[in-house]
């Protein structure tokens, strides 16, 4: 540990404090911060963050000259390095999530916490696509903006080609997540103050909440899941499920499930079901500890959930039957040609009604996402099997894999 005699020399502590004329109440917060601080070794992302917390939480006790005293003779920290770590904490906090998930170095923080958001964004993409980002790769993209800034700044959206789409999927990636785990946060609280009172009063819980866990289904669904290339029985392709019996399938039915009063327990399981099962599979859903543990032994969510069809899909679209041929009920094709005659003669004949059924074809006959075996099956992560169509395409075109990037 560095100047190991500044925290532990009562005497020292209470000069500097008597010197800076710090009052008794402000003197022990300010302690412990640096308490805290000198504690930390090599510090990862996390700490960096936490660390420009508490110096920054320390600047609104103390004046800048006393900040620059007390920093320096308690935490062991030149003044320039605190100021460092607060500019990653006041500017960077906003996308702290994803940069500790990237393990970005305190040293390439500093040098980001002056980036505008737009490169920060451009940051993140690069450290995502290379697996790193080091200091010469931040002074890079620095270095680009500056020799733009006489251009207007653009749009995000009207940034073309394959960086303006990354860009745009960084800051979906980072504003996304944020609201998905607000949400989730806003319901967890509001299923909290139901269970703190002597009743659970499932209509008012469900007027709370049931609406937010429809929104934060759909998050989830366009955070983490792909698109199935198939369309069936409707105008639009659906999101591909979670692998069956995973832990992320079962947080996608409890939010599917607390979207619809109708699918709750009875009022006498509410307490047990909202204590034993939502509350901890939405606390996994939104941990911040590293592979959170699953609590075992819960009941199996959708169990008793029914599995329906899209309702838009159904609105928007006729169900064709597989056989056009197949022949229609009677009464139904009188009632068609009475509809006909009647609407015939209102239009002069311009609107008709028919009980031909006009299938729609697929315009593009889409590779399937995964192979043709039973959902019992399907375990893990999967790819969409494009993906691997592409590469194998663009393996014939280029010769070998070998010569791909050769000149």
């Amino acid at each position: 540990m560095r100047n190991s005699s500044k925290t532990t020399a009562p005497a020292v502590a209470s000069s500097v404090y008597d010197a800076l004329e710090i009052d008794a109440s402000a003197r022990d917060r300010l302690e412990r911060m640096a308490s805290f601080i000198a504690d930390l070794g090599r510090r990862s992302t996390e700490q960096t963050f936490e660390l420009g917390d508490h110096l920054h939480s320390a600047s609104e006790v103390l004046a800048e000259g006393a900040f620059d005293h007390w920093v320096k003779k308690r935490c062991g920290l030149n003044a320039r390095s605190a100021r460092n770590y607060r500019a990653v904490f006041r500017n960077l906090s906003g996308y702290r999530d994803t940069l500790v998930d990237l393990s970005i170095g305190s040293t390439v923080l500093f040098h980001l916490s002056s980036a505008k958001p737009g490169q920060v964004d451009a940051a993140i993409a690069f450290a995502q696509e290379q697996g790193r980002l080091t200091v010469v790769d931040v002074k890079t993209i620095l270095t680009d903006g500056a020799e733009k800034g006489g251009e207007p700044e653009m749009e995000p959206c009207s940034v073309g080609g394959i960086d303006g789409l990354k860009a745009l999927i960084a800051a979906k990636n980072r504003d996304g997540l944020k609201s998905y785990t607000a949400h989730i946060d806003m319901i967890r609280h509001d299923v909290e103050v139901a269970l703190a009172g002597k009743r659970v009063f499932k209509d008012m819980l469900g007027r709370e909440i049931q609406d937010l866990a429809r929104v934060a289904q759909q998050e989830l669904a366009s955070l983490a899941r792909f698109v199935e290339p198939e369309i069936a029985g409707g105008y639009y392709p659906n999101a591909t499920v979670f692998a069956k019996g995973s832990h992320w399938a079962e947080v996608d039915s409890l939010l599917y499930k607390l979207g619809s009063v109708d699918h709750w327990p009875k009022s006498a399981e509410m307490r047990a079901w909202l204590a034993e099962t939502v509350l901890p599979t939405l606390e996994w859903a939104i941990s911040k500890r590293r592979n959170p543990e699953w609590s075992a032994g819960r009941a199996a969510i959708a169990a008793d959930v029914p599995v329906v069809p899209d309702e838009a899909a159904d609105k928007l679209s006729p169900v064709i039957p597989e056989n056009p041929q197949e022949p229609v009920d009677p009464s139904v094709s009188e009632a068609v040609k009475r509809m006909d005659a009647g609407l015939s003669a209102a239009t002069g004949g311009l609107i008709r009604v028919s009980e031909e059924l006009v299938a729609r074809k697929q315009l593009a006959d889409v590779p399937p996402l995964v192979a043709d075996v039973p959902a019992v099956a399907q375990r893990g992560f999967k790819r969409p099997a494009i993906l691997d169509h592409v590469k194998v395409s663009a393996g014939a075109d280029h010769g070998s894999p070998a010569s791909d990037g050769m000149s």
